[in-house]
């Protein structure tokens, strides 16, 4: 437990510490919890393309067509997961990638790429501009400590496609009703 006197000194340290100031600052500062972005509060990721995102929400919403306020919701839903599931197939692709190119390493390769420090700023071969399309696997790679990572990447599929499959299921119920609803005979 910690005394008054320490209590005390750590208040005043935190009036000190108050943060980035800029809106780059923040917004970097914001993606530092981000791993894989399976579970991530926004929909796009800074290594994601935003019009590739815009063109595929836009034929999505325009397919879904959604005519009330809860249907928007749930296709908006739908966009969300679709989109993370096609992340989760890169980040799988990616980790393969990346376990398969550091177990094709020689002896030596290996022994001289631990030689490197470990850093973002090393001249480190992971960190080399050729390993760039396997950022996300190597992410999740390091997340999940190494141990089983394709069987939690998989783990993550299947849930957002439960996820995926319930909403549409509910978009779809939806849909019925309101169309049977609408072809009901007005009596007077």
């Amino acid at each position: 437990m910690a005394t008054e006197a320490q209590i005390l000194a750590n208040r005043q340290n935190s009036i000190k510490s108050t943060g980035p100031k800029s809106h780059e600052g923040k917004f970097f500062i914001s993606q530092n919890a981000v791993k894989h972005g399976l579970t991530a509060a926004k929909d796009i990721l800074s290594s994601e393309s935003r019009p590739e995102f815009d063109l595929f929400r836009d034929q999505l919403l325009a397919e879904l067509s959604p005519q009330t306020p809860i249907e928007s919701m749930l296709s908006e839903r739908i966009v969300s997961l679709s989109w993370r599931l096609k992340r989760t197939g890169r980040i799988q692709n990616q980790a393969i990638d990346a376990l398969n190119k550091d177990n094709t390493l020689g002896p030596l390769a290996k022994i001289a790429q631990s030689l490197f420090p470990k850093g973002p700023e090393s001249t480190n071969p992971d960190n080399s501009s050729d390993d760039a399309p396997l950022s996300l696997g190597r992410l999740a790679i390091k997340d999940f400590s190494g141990s089983r990572v394709l069987e939690r990447l998989l783990m993550y599929e299947r849930r957002i496609e439960h996820s995926l499959y319930k909403t549409i299921l509910e978009l779809q119920r939806l849909n019925l009703i309101r169309n049977q609803l609408s072809n009901l005979p007005i009596n007077q």
